[in-house]
């Protein structure tokens, strides 16, 4: 493990997400099944955002081999094999959402269903770091935020099986993400890892990034579990 991800992960343990209120009611059993699935509805639109900000990402960087890992990702999000071949649409990230919320009798609606506050305020604020902000703070950003997800992918997918509001087999997302997240972080991480070395201003942007997306994805599953108790 480099020194970069190292530092990460200290930060990462310093602000654990799994351990918000939203992650402790879960846990606890003190969230119910209609508070989850409100929670759910809402992360939807966070899933089909996600692609958006690292596709402005990708346009700002200039050359091929810096957006090659760009690239990858974004074929992944959109059904790309691990190899980036062919694009299966059933295997695209906000299809795999979709079915997860099927299995939980969740999608009526969906097609009128608006984004709440806190997804608005967590996309607008991605896609402002990608397009606005050094591009090592936005590498920061986003590989931070694919780091902590793939570990809250497997509280989730563990937690849900476990209370008996779904099987195993039908948790498809979370269990797409357990997977490769680490993965997709690793490939934003190398990206910024020369600048990490070099140090003073372009290792600060990162270090900006990653607190900024710990907070950002911390306040996003806060402010969901608030929404869901009607505060």
């Amino acid at each position: 493990m480099t020194e970069l991800n190292n530092w990460v992960q200290v930060q990462v343990e310093g602000r654990p997400v799994s351990q918000n209120d939203y992650f402790r009611q879960l846990a606890s059993g003190e969230m119910s099944r209609e508070q989850f699935v409100l929670t759910q509805r809402q992360f939807f639109f966070a899933v089909r955002y996600f692609s958006r900000p690292m596709a402005a990402l990708m346009a700002r960087m200039p050359s091929s081999g810096l957006r090659q890992g760009l690239i990858h990702n974004l074929m992944e999000e959109h059904g790309g094999d691990e190899i980036g071949g062919r694009l299966d649409p059933a295997l695209a990230h906000d299809r795999t959402f979709l079915r997860f919320l099927e299995t939980l009798g969740a999608t009526d609606g969906m097609n009128e269903k608006r984004e709440g506050e806190s997804v608005r305020a967590f996309n607008t604020s991605l896609m402002g770091t990608c397009l606005m902000e050094p591009v090592e703070t936005a590498f920061g950003c986003l590989g931070v935020i694919e780091h902590v997800f793939a570990g809250l992918s497997s509280i989730i997918g563990e937690t849900v099986v476990r209370r008996g509001w779904i099987a195993t087999s039908d948790l498809v997302h979370y269990t797409l993400h357990a997977q490769i997240d680490e993965r997709h972080a690793a490939d934003f991480f190398k990206v910024v890892a020369d600048a990490w070395e070099e140090g003073g201003e372009r290792r600060q942007a990162i270090e900006d990034g990653v607190h900024l997306g710990l907070h950002v994805f911390d306040r996003l599953y806060a402010d969901l579990w608030k929404e869901a108790c009607g505060k």
